[in-house]
């Protein structure tokens, strides 16, 4: 059981991480771009919209590739734990 949860802790680290540092590069893009702070669609600025339209698809990604591994580290602890 504690190798399972240290899997489990090891995964949610990386991917934590992983995810803070995607929306960190993404935010530092669109900030050292002062032209989309300018440029309007639909009367909201161009930045804003590029923050909504990549960070909630970003974090969908990497929820679900989370919940991917996550499984997959159970189903291999299970298939241990049954050959025994």
């Amino acid at each position: 059981m504690r190798s399972l949860i240290r899997s489990q802790l090891r995964l949610a680290i990386v991917f934590a991480v992983g995810f803070a540092v995607a929306t960190t590069i993404f935010v530092l893009a669109i900030a050292l771009v002062p032209a989309l702070d300018s440029t309007f669609v639909y009367g909201v600025p161009a930045s804003w919209l590029l923050l909504g339209a990549g960070i909630y698809p970003l974090a969908l990604t990497v929820a679900g590739l989370y919940v991917r591994a996550a499984s997959r580290n159970e189903a291999r602890y299970r298939s241990l734990t049954e050959a025994e």
